[in-house]
């Protein structure tokens, strides 16, 4: 079933330069369904212990049955940004990984279990309520996100999140569905977006969805997606042992301007103004493949969901510069 609902983007990618050594200790902040873990456990040894994080409680119990039985695997329900606070992730780390993380895994964005499944309400491909909650406990869904809009504040949303051009004629076009009482599903949501982007003329210029945009921009917003990223990796960067490897999976150029300029900064590396900063970067990373790495051809045909992906690493230096 698991499998089905998602294919884990760049496996070979991952199992070859975030490699378990032996008895190391593993951190994946995004577990999703296990896909990334199952992989990873099938190449360690009995002494690895692996951490599983993942704000989707839903796949959190789904990768928990999938591993079931594997007791170097533990799973926790938390959001990236929140769980080094956690009492549960604070006992774990204390018991497991005292020493810190050989190895920390983060793949972003939304999962296939998400999309794939309508009543969730991720995607215009099938009619489901305006949901959007990666964390079904939030209080905060996407259709009430959108009745706290105006014109403006959506309009901004969209093109900050969505980076959509006609961002305020679609703006305007999904309040007045609203305010019309036609926007309640996400076949409601798209065909609001589709009476200004009409969805023939997208494809016949082979272009995306016209609704793609508008739909990851709402689905940031609900989940605050990109709030706390760049401090995850910092305290992510922190908890390496030294030699330890990051990796960071991103799948739009909001999620990988964030990561890029993280890991720059945490490798010493300056790009705010001027040719200098104003005081010496201290140095933690070591930049691995700094363009970073891409799907190979065979598998964005094969899994079309990866066609944006793309996957940076750092090391952690043995000290800090």
């Amino acid at each position: 079933m698991a499998e089905a609902l998602h294919i884990p983007v760049m496996l070979q990618e991952v199992a070859e330069h975030l490699a378990i050594p032996k008895g190391g200790r593993v951190l994946d902040l995004t577990l999703g369904l296990g896909g990334h873990a199952e992989a990873m456990l099938a190449r360690a040894d009995n002494n690895v212990r692996y951490l599983g994080i993942d704000r989707d409680c839903e796949a959190v119990s789904i990768a928990s049955q999938r591993l079931g039985g594997d007791e170097r695997f533990s799973a926790i329900a938390a959001t990236y940004e929140a769980v080094w606070e956690a009492r549960e992730f604070e006992d774990w780390a204390a018991k497991c990984a005292p020493d810190g993380f050989d190895v920390i895994l983060a793949d972003l964005g939304v999962s296939g279990l998400q999309l794939k499944t309508p009543s969730r309400g991720f995607s215009f491909m099938a009619e489901g309520p305006l949901d959007m909650r990666m964390d079904s406990k939030q209080r905060l869904t996407a259709f009430e996100w959108l009745k706290r809009q105006t014109e403006e504040s959506l309009a901004k949303a969209l093109f900050k999140y969505g980076e959509e051009r006609a961002s305020r004629a679609v703006s305007k076009a999904i309040l007045n569905a609203m305010a019309d009482g036609k926007l309640l599903t996400t076949l409601d949501l798209a065909k609001a977006v589709y009476s200004v982007l009409p969805r023939k003329t997208a494809a016949g210029k082979k272009q995306i969805d016209p609704a793609t945009r508008t739909f990851q921009a709402i689905r940031i917003s609900v989940n605050s997606e990109l709030s706390g990223l760049g401090k995850a990796i910092e305290k992510a960067a922190a908890a390496l042992k030294t030699l330890g490897r990051i990796g960071v999976i991103s799948f739009h150029s909001l999620e990988d301007r964030i990561v890029k300029r993280a890991l720059r900064r945490l490798a010493g590396l300056y790009d705010g103004p001027g040719r200098r900063p104003p005081s010496p970067l201290p140095k933690y990373l070591q930049l691995i493949s700094p363009g970073g790495i891409v799907p190979s051809e065979g598998e964005r045909l094969s899994n079309p969901s990866s066609r944006s992906a793309r996957l940076r690493l750092a090391q952690r230096v043995p000290c800090c510069i």
